[in-house]
């Protein structure tokens, strides 16, 4: 039996209220249906996920196993795919109709590997949120990874070839929470990636304030932080086997982002000596640019209380305006509308 064009991955922990929903957008789509398989990989849920993936009897293919997270889940998931191009699908998102035949068209260029689209973040009703939206040329390079000119969006929006996928797999064990950005950015190291600056799925998003909740907690920022520098750590090397390396732009916004956490997370910690003199270092270092100057400039409110930083964060994100105005005047690397 020939392998189907497309296989659609889904992770699934615990969404049986909106599973429902992500299946049947896919079995929904234009892209012939006999091209299309659908596996669900159920990461050990408690709740009636499995019972409703049974619903759909042979339309989709039910991988059950034991709760080990997502990144687990979706090597499950490439495992058991056939499909020449494998698409990413987190259980409580879901799609536009055309989704697939916008990927399958975007694909006809041999050089790119992966497409990604817009996703407009909605809320846990479905009803959309102003999230911004990157400005994305036709196609992304290696070199406009390095240059730091490249934004990558989320898993849904993620599909990638198998050729590119069998390079790029394994992640490693220990990259887990950056899941997503490992397959984008190792998957450079061996094809383009095509952009569709169209809105064709949607991201659920649960919670009030999910920015500000990953540096609340001391613990999880820690980890964060941890975690970033483990995940640059796979890169180097391949820059090193090709003579390449970052440019300085890319390092500079890199580092102020290490550096803001790091402030925070030694306030958190009481640690009010340390936080000033990473602040200090920080705009010792790139206080005369514009976006470093900003970011200092911002971050000095941590140095009074963590509260009033994210207070201020929270009211800048809500003025729009201002938002797009320092993005303009300040861009950073994959700057959006």
């Amino acid at each position: 039996m020939a392998p189907p064009y497309f296989s659609v991955v889904i992770d699934n922990y615990n969404y049986g209220r909106y599973i429902g929903q992500a299946i049947d957008g896919i079995l929904a789509q234009t892209f012939p249906a006999a091209e299309v398989e659908t596996v669900v990989v159920d990461d050990g849920s408690t709740d009636d996920s499995r019972e409703v993936v049974a619903r759909y009897k042979d339309k989709v293919r039910l991988v059950a196993k034991k709760n080990a997270g997502q990144a687990a889940a979706f090597k499950t998931g490439f495992e058991a795919a056939r499909g020449q191009v494998i698409c990413l699908l987190d259980s409580d998102d879901y799609w536009e109709p055309d989704k697939l035949s916008a990927v399958a068209e975007k694909l006809k260029d041999p050089s790119v590997g992966i497409v990604q689209h817009y996703l407009r973040d909605v809320d846990s009703g479905g009803r959309p949120l102003a999230n911004p939206l990157p400005d994305w040329p036709e196609t992304y390079s290696l070199e406009d990874f390095l240059a730091g000119d490249f934004v990558n969006g989320a898993t849904s929006g993620m599909a990638l070839r198998r050729s590119v996928l069998d390079q790029v797999l394994p992640v490693p064990n220990d990259i887990f929470w950056l899941y997503d950005d490992y397959l984008f950015d190792h998957g450079l190291f061996v094809a383009r990636i095509g952009n569709i600056p169209r809105i064709l799925g949607y991201h659920r998003i649960h919670g009030a304030n999910n920015w500000a909740m990953g540096y609340l907690n001391p613990v999880k920022l820690e980890g964060t932080i941890d975690h970033l520098r483990r995940f640059r750590a796979t890169i180097e090397p391949k820059l090193q086997a090709r003579g390449l390396k970052f440019s300085d732009r890319y390092d500079a916004v890199w580092n102020l982002d290490i550096a803001k956490r790091e402030v925070l997370l030694a306030m958190q910690r009481g640690r009010r000596g340390e936080a000033f003199g990473k602040w200090r270092a920080l705009m010792s270092r790139y206080g005369a640019t514009g976006l470093g100057f900003f970011r200092g400039a911002t971050l000095a409110l941590a140095l009074v209380s963590p509260a009033l930083y994210f207070k201020a964060y929270e009211l800048y994100e809500r003025l729009q305006l201002l938002v797009h105005a320092r993005r303009r005047l300040l861009p950073e690397p994959g700057a959006v509308k």
